[in-house]
């Protein structure tokens, strides 16, 4: 899995849960984007690494979350799709989209 995703998720300790928190791009002035976190998961105790993997990977393949790009095939926030196919780099590149 890309290390440049790793940004977009992350776990926090509430009062009594760990929350996998997974973070969703937003674009409330155009040209600058704002992150806003959803919980993912959550847990009684503290995850270990292979359930913060686990939870990392079925958020990876949620829709809701991230989308592959069917002209680059990269793996991007939903929040930097054009639209449920294309990226928002490719929709500069291939159809001449100005953002």
């Amino acid at each position: 899995m890309s290390d440049e995703l790793d940004h977009y998720f992350h776990c926090v300790e509430t009062d009594d849960h760990w929350n996998f928190q997974v973070a969703t791009v937003n674009w409330p002035h155009p040209h600058k984007p704002e992150l806003a976190w959803v919980t993912f998961r959550r847990w009684k105790t503290v995850p270990d690494p292979a359930r913060l993997q686990k939870a990392r990977t079925a958020a990876l393949a949620n829709p809701r979350f991230f989308r592959t790009c069917s002209r680059c095939h990269e793996l991007n926030n939903a929040g930097h799709m054009h639209d449920q196919q294309t990226c928002q780099s490719c929709a500069e590149r291939y159809l001449g989209v100005v953002y």
